[in-house]
């Protein structure tokens, strides 16, 4: 069998073991006074703003940059009507291509052929208003031996006259042009610019027939 075992001495006292248990105490007694802090703060509400914020949001004024407001945009009513275009009234005939008042109406007289050319004859015209180019009465000679058509060929004052004859009792010319001028006593200078006869054309002296015609 073992011997007994011998009694040990008291054991002596640590005093790192106390520094280390006093450290410990000191930290547990500040963790306790901050924690409660640090919680109270996470759990406070965001604050609220003040009326003096607000009031700040609301003084703000628009710059000049701004866009305009509705009532500054001009209205259609605004815009400056457009002027109707002027009438027109189109120009009438030019009385240069047509017969003059003063020529129209009934005219007749003694026509006589200028030397070398030998006799006379009577004629008529028939004047009425027309148009160049267009038939503007009727004529007749010595007579109804010759009787035809009055075309204009040239109006105004003096006017020409184309006889075109359509009825032919012998000796009659088919074609001739007179000149017809109103004279200061209102009669009708005629004179005659040429002719067309079954035997040749005769133009010649010029004019080769004149004559007076006074209005019937």
């Amino acid at each position: 069998m073992p011997p007994a075992p011998s009694v040990p001495p008291p054991p002596k006292k640590d005093h790192r073991v106390q520094i280390v248990v006093a450290v410990i105490g000191a930290c547990a007694a500040i963790l306790a006074a901050v924690i409660p802090v640090v919680v109270s703060r996470f759990d406070d509400p965001e604050p609220t703003p003040s009326p003096t914020d607000s009031a700040v949001v609301t003084s703000v004024t628009p710059s000049d940059e701004d866009p305009p407001s509705v009532d500054d945009t001009p209205s259609v009513d605004d815009t400056p009507a457009v002027d109707d275009p002027p009438e027109t009234t189109p120009p009438g005939p030019d009385p240069a291509l047509a017969v003059p008042e003063d020529y129209r109406g009934s005219w007749s007289g003694q026509v006589d052929w200028r030397p070398p050319l030998q006799g006379s004859y009577s004629t008529t015209l028939t004047i009425s208003a027309g148009s160049l180019g267009g038939m503007v009465g009727q004529f007749s000679a010595q007579g109804d031996t010759c009787r035809g058509a009055l075309w204009l060929e040239a109006g105004g004052g003096p006017i020409v006259l184309r006889l075109k004859t359509t009825y032919d009792g012998g000796g009659c010319s088919s074609l001739a042009d007179v000149k017809l001028t109103l004279d200061d006593d209102g009669d009708l200078r005629y004179e005659l610019i040429a002719a067309q006869f079954p035997q040749g054309f005769v133009n010649q002296p010029a004019p080769p027939a004149t004559g007076t015609l006074t209005r019937d």
